[in-house]
């Protein structure tokens, strides 16, 4: 197997002390199509950023292959400082790339290349965006939200386009048909920490209701281990004796580890309950 284009191990990084993101890690393989996905909050977006070089985590490692390309777009493009949407998408171009890439990715996306900035909706400015990101034929492309302002017949294009698109990619959406049409694996950011499937989008959901069920077994379990071992601290004095107090203290770690357990249920039922992401 070859070696990676971008790495991320054991990322972690917190606001005001707050942990967001803890031990997360994946790898970008050539021809990669993943999608990243979790709750509303838990931090799609920040790992992105991350893996795109844009933020330093608090501890961990970014490694990208040397002389490997990599584009991103983020969720509300910076189009202040150019004249025209031409003029946006060719700076983002490498000296080797031909500047007429741009206008066809352009005229592809409804736009003449003659727009000012300052002037576009929220679309145009996803589609002036979309092109810079695209027009340099990159090796990975990171895609926060590349769908939101387009329309059917945009999103359709898109799509198209990506298909046979040489470049890894990493999806952020709401949009499920089209991390189902797209996606090959699945990394899925969840109490700070990721998980993988290696499979398309459209198995997600059932794998994802596997590891609810196997671990809501594993806290009944631990539920009905406890209790045993509060039975038997309840009986008398000998629980009390020295040579017992080695079982006391592991009484005291399985209550821990349910109080942990019962911490991570509650991210549980906020993936489960209805929200806007796509999980």
């Amino acid at each position: 197997m070859s070696p990676p284009l971008l790495m991320l191990s054991q990322i972690s990084l917190g606001f005001g002390g707050e942990p967001l993101i803890e031990n997360a890690e994946f790898s970008i393989l050539s021809g990669d199509r993943l999608c990243l996905v979790g709750r509303n909050g838990s931090g799609k977006s920040t790992l992105l950023k991350i893996a795109a070089g844009l933020i330093e985590p608090d501890s961990g490692k970014r490694f990208i292959q040397p002389g490997v390309t990599l584009r991103y777009l983020p969720q509300e493009p910076d189009l202040s400082g150019f004249i025209t949407t031409r003029n946006y998408v060719e700076e983002g171009l490498a000296p080797e790339n031909p500047l007429h890439q741009a206008q066809y990715l352009l005229d592809k996306l409804s736009l003449t290349g003659k727009e000012d900035p300052n002037s576009l909706s929220g679309g145009q400015k996803r589609r002036a965006a979309l092109a810079r990101a695209l027009a340099p034929s990159p090796d990975i492309l990171l895609l926060d939200e590349p769908t939101n302002h387009l329309d059917v017949q945009a999103i359709e294009w898109l799509e198209t386009e990506l298909k046979p698109n040489h470049a890894a990619l990493v999806l952020v959406s709401h949009d499920r048909r089209f991390l189902g049409s797209l996606s090959q694996k699945v990394v899925w950011l969840e109490a700070g920490t990721t998980r993988q499937l290696n499979k398309s989008f459209s198995a997600f959901e059932a794998w994802r209701d596997e590891i609810f069920e196997a671990e809501e077994l594993e806290r009944h379990k631990l539920k009905r281990k406890i209790a045993r071992e509060t039975h038997w601290l309840s009986r008398g004095v000998t629980a009390r004796r020295k040579r017992n107090m080695g079982r006391m203290r592991a009484l005291q770690s399985l209550r821990e580890q349910q109080h942990n357990q019962e911490d991570f249920c509650i991210f549980h039922l906020m993936d489960i309950l209805g929200h806007e992401d796509p999980d």
